[in-house]
């Protein structure tokens, strides 16, 4: 699942960098047929590739917090939680060996 995620922001950065060129087309086209002045083209153009990454980080935004949902849905423990149980654990099984080592070593065991 999260190789999906991670794909998906990938297509998304594709995506950027390939709309960027289709905003160039557009434009010139639309200098080519007289829509917009050749002396508007860089205003046109900064406008539309604006609009293009605000709207890329929306969606990178609605991914990341679906994302977020689906694994809290899905009771995925969180890094921090994960860390605190790893060391817990850890601490335990130190607690466990030397409580063998100090049981081997008690003659009255």
């Amino acid at each position: 699942m999260l190789d999906l995620f991670r794909k998906g922001y990938l297509i998304g950065i594709g995506l950027a960098s390939l709309t960027r060129e289709k905003v160039e087309d557009v434009v010139d086209e639309l200098v080519k047929r007289g829509e917009i002045a050749e002396k508007d083209r860089p205003g046109v153009m900064d406008d539309m590739i604006t609009r293009m990454r605000d709207e890329q980080k929306r969606l990178t935004n609605m991914l990341r917090e679906t994302a977020q949902k689906v694994v809290v849905e899905m009771g995925v423990p969180s890094r921090q939680q994960f860390d605190a149980l790893q060391k817990r654990v850890e601490e335990l099984e130190r607690a466990a060996h030397s409580h063998q080592a100090t049981a081997k070593n008690d003659p009255t065991a």
